[in-house]
């Protein structure tokens, strides 16, 4: 566990005389590289025996200073360091060389006691588990069986999709043992190739009755409600949680005792959105039970919320909406913003977004995101888009080339809404200038660096590619909308889509149709008022056969403005197939050329900051285990 810096030029490790502890020693994180310290010297409790504890205490139970394995006063013994090397027999700390069942243990230097157990905890009693131990946070990093666990953070030897930066709020550190998924207890994928994960096995603590249970409502995801109402939105009956008829599951009250599993009543034991229920209709496995009414003191208050843009919010928040703490805006004093109440982490907006409160992360790969606020109720929304004195260009046209979602079977979902988790980008890709769908195998897939998701309720999210995508005749740059721009009323535009043609050709092939732009109001009256049709839609079309269909959610609609094009909407789900004044809705993209300028503007920050880091990046840069 000695540091060591790695020369480059060479290719080689050099180990140095010290360690982290120490006193001229110190600890720093760079986003350049990581630090990893191995856990045997720094853990302070043990597993099993203890065979394996090579920390630093070097006190006995009774609080009696151990004499040094090197000595052989006032005790003589035959443990010398030089005979036992791999024992690690350094100083006077607790080791256990003979592999003892009581444990660690040293020479003490009271003659009248020889040695004596050093009182280590076992790392399954260092911190007990409440519940199904959904917010175990403690040191225990060996399954049940004494594997060692692998960590979140790899996919070495079993891939997984629990990545810490997926879910920053699950504790997923190191390779400690977790239950990111509510299963029966903590559980670890293991470093052992054959098995993939086990349960580990953790002391359960004593009382673990629930004093905010609420039995007329529910907060936040309804862990907590312990209510009678036992029949789902329908007046379906539900199933008991006892009974494996007329469905199987795992959801016994033996299993999840803390639950109150009882009778049929509605509960959450799975952390799902709220409270549900397993039905007694063999062709409804469960339902969720919407009917059940959310706690009034949950509502929303005047700290909790923002009004109009949230440029005057001063409440304590400080985490984003994916969870993701913020960071200090004093160590973002160059972003451009003002530093007019920018007091610690707290989120706000300083640079008056129209989208509400945000801020910047401590997560290097993210800069900035906004917050888990919403705009309070009651109150006026006036906002007006923010003034971009030139366009913003993208580097690739979505139109008729980029593969974007739904627009092939390689990315299945139009949009990555901000309360979801971003999926895996490994098992992603990005194809340009497709015209066929058959023709896939002809064009290299570009692998997606970063997604980034759009404001809330936007639908929209922004993703950059590793490395730019190769331009050609069937693949080039489209400009964006400045800010506050508006195509007139009856303007023809493209809408480019793979959708479904209804029997009348070209399945497969990538299709344009010409549309009309429509006002805002118009288009809310054809649509009976139904659809919410506000300055952050567009409309377009409206006439027979010619509109957005199944499959083309996600599409661009796209304008000649002068001698340029431009991405004006973003096609999202509406009424029906082509229908006549059945006008199709679309994400005003020029209401979000804030968001995007912001986006560009702080990744590209981003992106300068690494590439200088790694230029100036010193021989020896931080203390390695």
């Amino acid at each position: 566990y000695r540091a060591f810096y790695f020369d480059h030029q060479n290719r080689k490790c050099h180990l140095l005389p010290f360690d982290r502890f120490m006193d001229s020693a110190h600890r720093e994180h760079r986003v350049n590289f990581d630090l990893y310290e191995k856990k045997d010297y720094v853990r302070e409790c043990i597993i099993g025996s203890g065979v394996n504890y090579k920390g630093r205490r070097a006190v006995t139970k009774a609080k009696i200073p151990c004499q040094s394995w090197t000595e052989s006063f006032p005790h003589e013994h035959t443990f010398q360091p030089a005979r036992l090397g791999k024992k690690d027999l350094n100083g006077n700390f607790c080791r256990n060389p003979k592999n003892e069942s009581s444990g660690p243990w040293c020479f003490t230097t009271d003659p009248e006691v020889r040695h004596q157990e050093c009182g280590l905890p076992q790392c399954s009693q260092v911190e007990c588990m409440r519940c199904n131990g959904e917010d175990y946070k403690g040191p225990m990093d060996h399954t049940e069986s004494g594997k060692e666990c692998q960590r979140w953070d790899s996919s070495k030897p079993h891939r997984h999709p629990y990545q810490p930066k997926k879910y920053p709020d699950k504790g997923l550190n190191d390779n400690y043992c977790r239950n990111p998924d509510n299963r029966l207890r903590p559980w670890c994928y293991t470093m052992d190739p054959q098995t993939p994960w086990e349960y580990c096995n953790i002391s359960v603590c004593g009382n673990d009755s629930d004093v905010d249970a609420t039995s007329s409502c529910f907060r936040e995801q309804g862990q907590s409600y312990h209510g009678t109402v036992s029949v789902t939105p329908s007046g379906v009956t539900c199933q008991r949680w006892d009974s494996q008829f007329p469905h199987n599951h795992t959801y016994s009250p033996q299993n999840y005792k803390c639950k109150d599993l009882r009778e049929n009543y509605c509960r959450n034991p799975d952390g799902a959105e709220i409270p549900w229920c397993f039905t007694t209709d063999p062709n409804q496995r469960l339902a969720f039970c919407t009917h059940i009414p959310r706690c009034e003191t949950e509502n929303i208050d005047t700290e909790d919320c923002y009004e109009d843009n949230g440029g005057n919010y001063t409440g304590n928040l400080s985490k984003t909406r994916s969870g993701i703490p913020c960071g200090h805006w004093a160590n973002h004093s160059n972003s451009g913003e003002s530093s007019v109440g920018l007091e610690r982490n707290l989120c706000r907006n300083p640079d008056q977004d129209m989208h509400g409160p945000w801020c910047h992360t401590t997560d290097p790969s993210i800069p900035w995101d906004y917050c888990k606020l919403k705009r309070c109720k009651n109150t006026k929304h006036s906002l007006h888009p923010i003034s971009v004195s030139s366009p913003i260009h993208s580097y690739i046209d979505p139109s008729p080339t980029l593969h974007l979602p739904y627009h092939s079977s390689n990315l299945h979902r139009p949009y990555i809404y901000p309360q979801t988790l971003v999926p895996d980008l490994s098992e992603y890709s990005v194809q340009v200038g497709l015209l066929h769908l058959n023709s896939s195998l002809d064009h290299p897939r570009l692998r997606i660096a970063h997604v980034v998701c759009g404001p809330e309720g936007s639908n929209l999210a922004l993703l950059k590619l590793a490395k730019p995508a190769p331009l050609s005749e069937h693949a080039f740059t489209i400009q964006l909308p400045v800010a506050g721009c508006g195509v007139t009323d009856g303007t023809n535009c493209l809408m480019y889509g793979w959708g479904e043609t209804k029997g009348t050709g070209y399945e497969g092939a990538l299709k344009a149709v010409s549309l009309p732009m429509v006002s805002n109001d118009w288009c809310s009256e054809l649509h009976n008022k139904t659809l919410p049709v506000t300055d952050s839609k567009v409309c377009a079309g409206g006439r027979k056969d010619q509109g957005v269909c199944e499959r083309d959610y996600g599409g661009p609609l796209v304008c000649q403005e002068r001698e340029s094009k431009v991405i004006v909407g973003v096609s999202i789900h509406g009424r029906g197939c082509a229908l006549a004044r059945r006008p199709a809705i679309f994400v005003n993209v020029a209401y979000y050329s804030g968001w995007i300028h912001k986006v560009f503007i702080h990744y590209s920050r981003l992106e300068e900051k690494l590439l200088e880091e790694a230029q100036t990046k010193p021989l020896h840069s931080g203390l390695y285990h």
